[in-house]
């Protein structure tokens, strides 16, 4: 049984009850009440490693990618390139030439 909440490794914390929970018998609620856990985090801790799961197992669904227009083409061979990591595995990856009003605006759109 799980007993302290270590602040720096809180989604083992949670994948450890989560675990528990699943072998329990327990519904989600009950198993929360007894463990003094919030059941909101402990639905949303789920989800993520649902989540996780599902974009490991197939990772093409966990990456799309989005036409923006008006930012110019990235050319093979260029020293420096720069990424910027949206939400839900979207990227957008611009030279060091990139027009920073263009890339705030294709940002906007996604």
């Amino acid at each position: 049984m799980v007993k302290t909440k270590k602040k720096t490794n809180r989604a083992a914390y949670w994948q450890e009850h989560i675990s528990q929970w699943s072998e329990s018998g327990l519904t989600q609620a009950e198993y929360c009440r007894r463990n003094k856990l919030s059941a909101a985090a402990f639905h949303w801790w789920k989800g993520q490693f649902r989540r996780k799961s599902k974009a490991q197992k197939n990772p093409s669904t966990s990456m799309q990618f989005v036409e923006v227009h008006g930012v110019p083409p990235i050319h093979a061979g260029r020293d420096e390139t720069y990424e910027v990591v949206l939400s839900r595995g979207r990227a957008i990856r611009v030279g060091s030439d990139f027009n920073s009003d263009v890339l705030k605006g294709a940002i906007r759109k996604c």
